[in-house]
């Protein structure tokens, strides 16, 4: 009984810095315009969930949080601001397309778009390479390289929504945006590490 009580309070304390996460993420995303916000934002927020997915879960949310928010400000803003304005661009062509083959030109930019977003944002809180066109570049290949784990990333994204908008709306407004990046951020995390991984034997075997 008192192991029950003890994992209870655990999960209710990761949900509580799920929720107190997400408001920091909406609230920077708000106070950057949204468009310009959402990068910085999202990169931080990705950056504290990396932290607790590698074992540390006792890191200063908040101070952790603007830390990683201003580090970033700059190209995330920018990566954000791209993506946003592509996003925006692939939507309205496909819903308003009359030509059925340039409709299929479009939905194929979008797969590769999507598999993009997937991975642009957690690249910036994993890596530190240098150049907005390396990481957006390097973002399709690892997509495309384990294509297997986007797939499936994509399906549990979607599963995840449904299931949540089934059983608790509520919880998208509180959580919504947290709990969809430990998600990717978990799913991300196990390919950066076999990426690494692969790199090290690689390099053994040169050795």
């Amino acid at each position: 009984m008192v192991r029950f009580v003890e994992n209870m309070n655990k999960w209710c304390m990761r949900l509580l810095r799920l929720v107190y996460l997400n408001l920091l993420w909406t609230v920077a995303t708000i106070l950057g315009l949204g468009f310009i916000g959402v990068g910085p934002a999202t990169v931080a927020m990705l950056s504290i969930l990396r932290q607790w997915i590698r074992g540390n879960e006792e890191v200063a949310i908040f101070s952790t949080f603007v830390r990683y928010f201003r580090e970033s400000f700059k190209e995330a803003a920018i990566i954000g601001a791209i993506y946003s304005l592509v996003g925006y661009v692939l939507y309205v062509d496909i819903v308003n397309v009359s030509s059925w083959y340039v409709r299929v030109v479009l939905l194929i930019g979008a797969f590769l778009y999507l598999i993009s977003l997937a991975y642009i944002f957690p690249l910036l809180a994993h890596y530190d390479w240098k150049g907005i066109k390396l990481k957006i570049r390097m973002s399709v290949v690892i997509g495309f390289s384990y294509l297997q784990y986007t797939l499936v990333l994509f399906v549990a994204i979607v599963a995840l929504f449904t299931l949540i908008l089934g059983l608790y709306p509520g919880i998208l407004t509180f959580a919504g945006a947290s709990i969809i990046g430990y998600l990717v951020m978990w799913m991300t995390h196990q390919v950066f590490s076999k990426i690494e991984r692969e790199v090290l034997v690689k390099e053994e075997d040169m050795a």
